[in-house]
């Protein structure tokens, strides 16, 4: 490129070249925005949504999560395959990806960003952590059928054995729990 004695680029004396080079900076501008929505759109698209609540989790949004017509509002600390834990104030919930009616991020970077716990990476895992550590559970199912408070026995491929308080032994179907919720300080 030749310039003048002032920076100039040479186009500059000539008002007409001048005006195409800005008018095409400002296409090219243009496209480059659109191809960047574009790939944004794409990408949002092919995220399911464990994917989403995963980057929520990275970037540390408080969120709240919905499953059983309950809420239960704090911070993701694992998403994976079928499995999403929220940290509440209260206590720990495991949740069941399958029967989530909605997660909703109520604000951004409220904690510090993880990449989640690893020790477990599904809900049937995170139930097995429960018959593990011979703590109670409170088990909430899709329907109002299930909402029981125990310790798990078995944790299977199908079902669960749980036996509560009274000492009352429950098999319940696994697909249809929605919520494994523990005592927060007891983990």
């Amino acid at each position: 490129m030749t310039t003048r004695g002032d920076k100039s680029p040479w186009w500059s004396d000539h008002p007409d070249l001048d005006a195409v080079a800005r008018h095409g900076r400002a296409e090219l501008q243009a496209e480059t925005a659109s191809a960047e929505h574009d790939t944004e759109v794409l990408r949002k698209r092919r995220r399911r949504l464990i994917d989403v609540c995963f980057e929520w989790m990275s970037r540390g949004d408080q969120v709240t999560v919905a499953a059983a017509d309950r809420r239960f509002e704090g911070r993701l600390l694992a998403a994976a395959n079928d499995l999403i834990i929220v940290q509440t104030r209260t206590a720990q919930v495991a949740v069941n990806v399958d029967v989530v009616q909605y997660v909703r991020s109520d604000r951004t970077a409220a904690f510090d960003g993880t990449t989640g716990d690893r020790a477990v990476s599904s809900f049937r895992a995170g139930l097995g952590r429960y018959e593990v550590e011979q703590t109670p559970v409170h088990l909430i199912g899709r329907t109002r059928a299930i909402d029981v408070v125990g310790i798990i026995e078995a944790s299977t491929d199908d079902h669960v054995l749980l036996r509560d308080s009274q000492g009352v032994e429950w098999a319940l179907n696994r697909r249809e729990i929605a919520c494994a919720i523990g005592d927060a300080r007891s983990r």
